[in-house]
């Protein structure tokens, strides 16, 4: 079993559960179909560990605001969740390529700056709000995508596998927005338009670089995964900022505006 330990290095002690034995599916795929395939795995797992570096962020952030413990804990489990994570795409990489690989070179972290943010509080809860609520929900879309759609027995298997966690991060931004004081409210109301647009553009400019779909091995299409952002949007994003107090007027009408990102 491949893993990568939480302080980064690859081979250390966070595993996955175990993948199922494919070797029958992999021996049937077209061999430039099953290249392009690992690297896309290959890359993922890159991606994957980046997102540690961002949880990393998230839980200092939480603990410098004197988030509750259980938010804190679960911000600090998430980090070993995106290794395990980061492991998991490189043994897909490995299965699909046939042999062992080296793992990707990391990549650089893009931590946004709220330079607006009234005091570095409210700085801190934007980047869990953005990473959380935001990012992590569009993620759980795009594996719900992608899930649905593939019809391979190891994707799934592997989908699966990360959604599990995805689902437990994105709970984490929403928890800790149900916390915020009535009297921050309004200065985080104000900022959901563009956290939301910084997100979904990332999203539509990952999306895109797959310039073709392998959707029944779990790679969905660009369009089909922009349709499933949309869709988050304005079933859980709008009705999931109003739950917990936040004024989603500017949101619902960029929503309906087409939710442009430029």
């Amino acid at each position: 079993m491949i893993s990568v330990s939480p302080s980064g290095r690859w081979g250390g002690r966070v595993t996955s559960r175990p993948l199922p034995d494919a070797r029958d599916e992999l021996d049937a795929i077209d061999p430039v179909v099953r290249e392009r395939l690992a690297d896309i795995w290959w890359t993922q797992s890159a991606t994957e560990l980046r997102v540690a570096t961002s949880f990393a962020v998230v839980h200092r952030s939480l603990r410098e605001l004197g988030a509750e413990a259980s938010l804190v804990a679960l911000a600090e489990r998430a980090i070993d969740d995106e290794h395990r994570h980061a492991a998991l795409c490189l043994e897909m990489a490995t299965r699909l390529y046939g042999h062992d690989v080296e793992p990707p070179p990391l990549l650089p972290t893009r931590q946004p700056h709220h330079r607006e943010a009234l005091d570095e509080d409210e700085r801190r809860a934007l980047y869990v709000i953005g990473q959380c609520a935001l990012n992590e929900t569009f993620a759980n879309a795009y594996l719900s995508t992608a899930y649905g759609a593939t019809k391979s027995p190891l994707a799934r298997a592997a989908i699966n596998e990360l959604m599990r966690d995805e689902i437990d991060h994105s709970r984490l931004g929403w928890a800790f927005l149900a916390t915020i004081p009535a009297s921050k409210r309004a200065r985080i109301s104000d900022w959901l338009v563009p956290l939301t647009i910084t997100n979904l553009r990332e999203w539509h400019e990952s999306a895109t670089t797959h310039t073709y779909s392998y959707e029944s091995h779990g790679i969905p299409s660009a369009d089909a995964v922009r349709e499933a952002l949309g869709e988050v949007v304005r079933t859980v994003l709008i009705p999931g900022f109003a739950h917990v107090g936040l004024d989603v007027r500017a949101l619902e009408l960029w929503s309906r505006a087409g939710m442009p990102t430029r």
